[in-house]
């Protein structure tokens, strides 16, 4: 029995640990692989290095595709861990950016070399997979002004339309 002024121990979670092994053992498979797209060899001459997924994406939609379905499972193994939403739409749109700009013939690929989208995943993975808690308002912010972009976008987009059908209709 304890009296009044004790203070009880909290009691240690014991799936805590089992969740680091677990996070441990997937970061290391995301790492396996983000090595594999991003870093895999050193560019002679720099301290720069690069991996398979610029190199595949040199063949046309077939080798972005195949980046792209290896960094979208990074994205599924890392969702397996119920990481923030924002932190997994950012983890999308890293892929997502990766694939659409590396469908552009050589500029694309040379974006691919030095983006690293798998690799940015797994520092976020790093971050949110180790510490459910970590900080997401940065990652709020960025996909706000991402929004605020599209937006404007499609604001112009619907002004150069509009504009047009008046000058072609007289409206």
């Amino acid at each position: 029995m304890t009296s009044q002024g004790a203070r009880t121990r909290p009691r240690a979670d014991p799936q805590a640990g089992r969740r680091t092994e677990r996070v441990l053992a997937a970061e290391r498979r995301i790492a396996f692989v983000a090595h594999l797209l991003d870093d895999l060899v050193a560019v002679p001459g720099t301290r720069s290095r690069v991996g398979l997924d610029p190199i595949i994406g040199l063949i046309p939609f077939v080798g972005d595709f195949i980046g792209s379905l290896l960094g979208t499972w990074i994205v599924l193994e890392a969702a397996r861990f119920r990481l923030p939403g924002v932190v997994m739409v950012r983890m999308m749109l890293n892929v997502l950016v990766d694939f659409v700009v590396g469908l552009l013939p050589l500029l694309g690929d040379l974006f691919d070399a030095g983006f690293k989208a798998n690799t940015r995943n797994l520092e976020l993975f790093h971050v949110h997979g180790t510490d459910p808690g970590a900080d997401t308002s940065g990652h709020a912010a960025f996909l706000a002004g991402i929004l605020l972009i599209l937006a404007g976008v499609a604001w112009a987009m619907a002004v150069v339309v509009g504009r047009l059908l008046a000058a072609v209709f007289g409206w």
